[in-house]
């Protein structure tokens, strides 16, 4: 019996390619307490991970309530309404995507262990070639989601307030604008230093908000991403069956075993994956359409009072909801691509120049991969870029209907 020895240098490159897969994620995660906490973390570690999610619970509170009060008690136009509506919704729906991604956090973890083991268990070289090839991809993905949105969010909370600065109303008082109009019943704040106190918690808030969109941006890309590196490794190996002997019945068997191992590893790891995320996926996709149809509404409404400030805020802003949407969409439809072409590989392999016994083995092989492998939110809507398209259209159409009533 042989010991398979791993030498220290390829698990450190191993771990390496890991931890490069996962970064922007990790970075993002951590930032607001949600990435998982490794069974070893100390007491310190676990009771600051806490301490964050409390902070990020109590900020968001901020935003929502408030901004709530403002709707019901101080704002009676609908217009006036609507125009508050997006950033409390933006905050709530990611709010319930915090509070998944924390009820899941165990399914997470195990995910990300199954990621790390596959990285320990590529040992072939072309195999860590291809699943760092789509590493790279995932990481992209995250890194533009973050770009967008960060970008837009924070321009959103920082510039709409100072380029209005100071407003003069009817009534002959001097008002500070809040990117998050708030209302609250025992101070005024409008008035320093609870203008600049609310300003700045707000922003936390924000970036509380958007990095709970990139991270399950960062999530979808790692893991489906990943999931296409396997079905891409399982694609070269069909493609090699081509080159084998047709006498080395053996070594047939041998690839062809790894083959059905490496599908059904694929499966259930997809499995896991899609029962972790596929709620916080509907609440990404109900969200996104929401607020792409607001986002289209207030650029209209800032054009037509020449505030070019806030056209090109919300311009950003709807860019950077669509992209993290399209994030989503797009790895949902490279997975089905993905099978796809594992499917045809299988198909067109030359199953025929083997043993009859061999052969036979393809037939289970073709079935297995018959059907184009998926991923749903919710189990209601199909992860692809069909998707992506039609809730684009759904919410133009609604806001088109916003625009007639209003």
């Amino acid at each position: 019996m042989k010991l398979i020895i791993k030498s220290p240098v390829k698990t450190s490159k191993q771990n390496t390619n890991y931890n490069y897969a996962v970064q922007v994620t990790r970075l993002i995660l951590r930032l607001i307490g949600v990435w998982p906490i490794p069974s070893n973390a100390s007491i310190v570690e676990r009771i600051m991970t806490r301490t964050q999610n409390v902070i990020c619970y109590l900020l968001t509170a901020f935003l929502i309530v408030p901004g709530l009060l403002r709707i019901f008690l101080k704002e009676h136009e609908f217009k006036s309404r609507i125009r508050l509506t997006a950033p409390i919704i933006n905050c709530g729906m990611a709010c319930l995507k915090y509070i998944l991604l924390m009820y899941h956090a165990r399914e997470v973890q195990f995910c990300l262990d199954q990621v790390s083991q596959d990285w320990n268990d590529a040992v072939n070289e072309n195999d860590r070639r291809i699943m760092l090839s789509n590493a790279k991809s995932g990481r992209k993905f995250a890194i533009y989601s973050a770009l967008f949105m960060y970008i837009g969010g924070l321009s959103y909370r920082i510039l709409i307030p100072l380029s209005k600065g100071r407003i003069l109303t009817p009534m002959n008082t001097t008002v500070r604008v809040l990117a998050c109009p708030s209302y609250f019943v025992f101070f005024d704040g409008g008035v320093s230093p609870a203008y600049e106190i609310i300003f700045t918690l707000q922003i936390f808030a924000g970036v509380i908000t958007y990095s709970v969109r990139c991270g399950i941006a960062g999530l979808a890309a790692l893991f489906v991403m990943h999931v296409c590196g396997q079905l891409s490794i399982v694609v070269d190996k069909v493609h090699s069956l081509d080159y084998v002997p047709k006498s080395n019945n053996r070594a047939v068997m041998i690839l062809l075993a790894d083959i059905v191992e490496r599908q059904n590893k694929i499966k259930k790891f997809l499995k896991k994956v899609e029962t972790t995320l596929q709620y916080v996926w509907l609440a990404e996709v109900t969200d996104s359409a929401i607020l792409v149809c607001l986002s289209l509404y207030y650029i209209i409404m800032g054009l037509e009072n020449n505030q070019f400030s806030d056209v090109f805020t919300m311009t950003v802003m709807l860019a950077s909801f669509a992209f993290a949407l399209f994030t989503n969409c797009y790895v949902g439809q490279r997975l089905t691509d993905q099978s796809i072409k594992v499917r045809l590989m299988i198909a067109a392999s030359k199953w025929y120049r083997f043993q009859y016994k061999t052969s036979r083995t393809f037939v289970l092989l073709m079935a297995v991969s018959n059907i184009p492998t998926k991923i749903s939110a919710g189990k209601i809507v199909e992860m692809s870029l069909p998707t992506f398209s039609n809730i684009i259209k759904s919410s133009v159409a609604y806001f088109n209907i916003l625009r007639n009533f209003t």
